[in-house]
């Protein structure tokens, strides 16, 4: 039987939606052989949390874009690249030229797997929204193709977990929506934990949730969306985003 490496993109508005997002399972997978390539489409020069709204847009660009760096390292993603786009108003970037720049990753490196935030933003973002919807479009566009993506997941906040968040702007996961349930082990809940610490300038953040609850313990295991996908869909939520992908790899 052919060995496959599993190969996963990640798409995402901003520096450290990976890392609060779906970072124990990027780095549960990185643990395991699959190799991971990151997208983000802003640098981050708008945020709002902590120091950041006292740093000038410039310069919090320049510290996110480290920022992010130093996590991809610590979570173990293969490549990563920053499209540069302004933050705020990523839904206002032309939807071809954004559509492109991830159809140029995928057919680069044949991912099996894509993955963003729920089409509802988490939060509501639209920046959030405007990326999924970006990378559907992509989708669309290559799964059709001889190794294109097989499916496409969307990370998102089950109502359970939500309320402890209290935060009204959250729009979490409908429990029948929910399509696969990661399960994240500790050495990988370690790797997300500290990449959110080198998000040094949204750390606050962080801080303002453990206050709340046990993040760590609240934080997996990590739930996903099945958006779209090329495979028989499954009958129960999947516990590997990457099932039935080896099946019909070829």
């Amino acid at each position: 039987m052919v060995e496959f490496q599993r190969k996963l993109l990640c798409v995402f508005a901003h520096p450290d939606d990976e890392s609060y997002g779906p970072g124990g399972t990027i780095a549960g997978y990185v643990q395991e052989g699959a190799a991971v390539y990151l997208i983000v489409f802003t640098c981050g020069e708008a945020g709002s949390i902590g120091i950041s709204k006292d740093i000038p847009n410039d310069e919090l660009c320049r510290l996110r874009t480290a920022e992010l760096a130093d996590a991809c390292r610590c979570l173990g993603i293969k490549r990563h690249r920053v499209l540069g786009v302004p933050d705020g108003r990523v839904g206002e970037t032309d939807r071809a030229w954004a559509v492109e720049q991830i159809v140029n990753d995928i057919e680069a490196y044949r991912p099996h797997v894509l993955l963003t935030f729920h089409h509802r933003g988490i939060s509501g973002h639209a920046d959030h929204i405007a990326v999924a919807d970006f990378l559907a479009d992509a989708y669309d566009v290559t799964s059709v193709q001889p190794g294109g993506p097989y499916k496409l997941y969307e990370y998102g906040i089950p109502v359970d977990r939500a309320r402890l968040y209290q935060r009204v702007n959250l729009v979490p996961l409908d429990d029948g929506e929910i399509g696969a349930k990661i399960e994240i082990p500790d050495r990988a809940m370690d790797q997300k934990l500290e990449a959110i610490r080198r998000h040094k300038t949204q750390y606050d953040f962080y801080l303002s949730l453990a206050d709340k609850f046990d993040y760590r313990a609240a934080a997996r295991p990590e739930y996903f969306v099945l958006r779209k996908t090329r495979l028989p869909r499954p009958a129960e939520f999947e516990t590997d985003l990457f099932a039935g992908v080896f099946e019909n790899a070829g």
